[in-house]
């Protein structure tokens, strides 16, 4: 066996053949004899031949890598996200390089980065504000659960998150409800604006005023769920109702409620978001009627996006946007006011 690394002049030698045939076998060429190419990948596997990775791009013109960027890994949706954009890349021969940052300049630089430059595709679930750093890119990409007015250029996965603020703000008010408070996360990102104008347009449908004591606007963390939610049900006038804008929010508006002794449904009515299985069970436990999004279609719709974009690199196209419809679940933290 030969000491140091192995190459692919090696391989070529033990299977004897060219270098060029065990090089057609490393890139999948479909016109080899069966024979040969078993021959060569039996050497290949014998001497522990591992390719070389940048070689091998340069010549196929591809890196077989994918970059994904989500603000936070240590959310259920973003996690489930991840796992699943991981296994359907597979599937087509793709290696996946997770980015995590909130910070809007860190992801400019990123973006600019060698190895985004070296990726075949993006997929951003991104913290930026503005649209015209993605623009920039010159990568195939899909932006997840994000969305800009006004983009022509950049495919997107999205929810349907105005209809379904709508419909759930119809819901309380069909129960009864009149003070109904709406915690969301930071603008900027399509999905808080979208969420907002539904829950406007359904006030407003109702001849309901909007009121800015009921309305917060912060992050989308459990920690802000729980200060707001706390600060909201110790108004004089506090709400008969709340809004959560996502799961982390939902999670700390249930905890502010039962620190405050009360009972979703019983004391104070509550709709919410569940964005994963973990969700999915956590709020069923205390009746939590919420919007339940299938994350995992998300990330396949995105993957089929981004595959398209690629096979099309340097064609142009207009922006493809895909809204995926919420369902809602109707559970038992949705009652009457009390008087």
């Amino acid at each position: 066996m030969k000491k140091g690394k192995i190459t692919i002049k090696d391989v070529a030698e033990y299977a004897s053949v060219s270098p060029a045939t065990v090089s057609r076998v490393l890139n999948d060429y479909k016109w080899i004899n069966s024979e040969v190419k078993e021959r060569v990948q039996k050497a290949i596997d014998e001497l522990h031949y591992v390719p070389d990775f940048t070689a091998k791009a340069m010549v196929r013109g591809r890196s077989q890598v994918v970059v994904v960027i989500v603000p936070i890994i240590d959310n259920h949706f973003f996690t489930q996200l991840i796992n699943t954009v991981i296994q359907e890349m597979k599937k087509y021969g793709y290696y996946v390089v997770v980015y995590t940052t909130e910070s809007a300049d860190e992801e400019c630089s990123f973006l600019g980065s060698s190895i985004c430059q070296m990726a075949d595709g993006i997929l951003d679930a991104t913290s930026l504000k503005e649209l015209s750093p993605l623009q920039n890119v010159k990568k195939p990409m899909v932006l997840i659960d994000r969305y800009f007015e006004g983009n022509t250029t950049i495919d997107c996965v999205m929810n349907r998150n105005y209809e379904a603020l709508y419909q759930g703000t119809e819901y309380l008010i069909r129960h009864g409800h009149n003070k109904i408070a709406f915690l969301v996360g930071a603008e900027g990102h399509g999905i808080a604006e979208e969420r907002i104008r539904g829950f406007r347009d359904g006030l407003q449908a109702h001849g309901l005023p909007w009121r800015e004591e009921y309305f917060i606007q912060d992050c989308w963390k459990t920690k802000a769920g729980i200060r707001y939610a706390s600060r909201l049900l110790e108004l004089p006038d506090p709400p008969t109702a709340i809004i959560a804008g996502n799961n982390t929010l939902t999670t700390g508006v249930l905890e502010a409620v039962r620190n405050h002794g009360m009972t979703p449904g019983g004391d104070i009515s509550m709709i919410g978001f569940e964005e994963c299985d973990e969700d999915v069970q956590a709020f069923a436990r205390h009746g939590i009627t919420s919007f339940r999004l299938d994350t995992s279609a998300i990330a396949s719709c995105a993957v089929k996006l981004l595959l398209n974009r690629m096979e099309q690199s340097g064609k142009r196209a207009g922006a493809r946007v895909e809204a995926l419809e919420l369902n809602f679940i109707e559970r038992t933290s949705v009652c009457a006011p009390s008087l």
